[in-house]
């Protein structure tokens, strides 16, 4: 998998068990030494390399000079990570129904591993999947967070409750505000796509329908906005 941008790459070798196969530098390029170290106490092969090559592996102007090629993140089961849990005092995933912009999607990520959400759950058929763009967007936060993916999002919102869980969907027309929620030692936190939301099933199987309180005049906030306000909240409960 080609990754690009300081951060991502930086991130990306803290990871002792993700390959990096090698990595292409811009000629002179700046403050970047604590990388070039890294990589050669790691052994990892570096390139130094012109902006055309850049390109041509990123095929983006946005690689900041530095790009890599690196084994693809794991990802779980919903068995195997209910699994890797099962002895955890407080558990928390966040479910996206549908999530589409690969930005969003990596604004996401980044919020959730900044305010402890074990895992994001969701399904390929529906969702963006993990690109070069959702990892940039994570500031390499996709490194630490664990990833699950389902064939049904619903069928995973039962399994999670079949395990003790309750499961919070977030909705502009919800039955109750963010703040009046106590959450629960196992807790899921769902959210639906930018524009339509959750699927009606999905907005059905949820036990607790929230809306996050507002002041203004518009009706809806971006969703990366709404995971970072309800994950901060949940941190501040558990």
């Amino acid at each position: 998998m080609i990754l690009y941008g300081k951060n991502v790459i930086r991130e990306i070798l803290k990871d002792e068990k993700r390959k990096i196969y090698e990595i292409y530098l811009l000629n002179d390029l700046k403050n970047v030494d604590d990388i070039i170290k890294i990589a050669q106490d790691k052994k990892i092969k570096i390139n130094f390399v012109d902006k055309k090559l850049l390109f041509k592996k990123s095929g983006t102007d946005s690689h900041q000079g530095i790009v890599a090629n690196v084994e693809g993140n794991k990802s779980y089961t919903i068995a195997e990570f209910l699994e890797k849990y099962k002895n955890a005092e407080k558990i928390s995933v966040c479910i996206l129904d549908s999530i589409q912009d690969p930005h969003n999607f990596g604004a996401v990520i980044r919020s959730c591993e900044i305010f402890g959400i074990c895992g994001i759950i969701f399904s390929p058929k529906n969702n963006c999947d993990l690109t070069d763009v959702v990892y940039k967007s994570s500031s390499g936060a996709l490194t630490y967070m664990d990833i699950v993916k389902v064939s049904n999002i619903n069928n995973a919102i039962n399994t999670l409750k079949e395990n003790g869980f309750w499961v919070y969907g977030f909705d502009v027309n919800g039955t109750v505000f963010l703040e009046e929620v106590k959450f629960d030692k196992k807790t899921a936190l769902v959210f639906g796509n930018e524009g339509s939301g959750m699927k009606q099933l999905v907005k059905k199987n949820c036990d607790y329908l929230v809306k996050i309180r507002q002041k203004g005049k518009i009706n809806s906030l971006n969703v990366s906005n709404a995971v970072a306000i309800a994950a901060y909240e949940l941190m501040k409960q558990t």
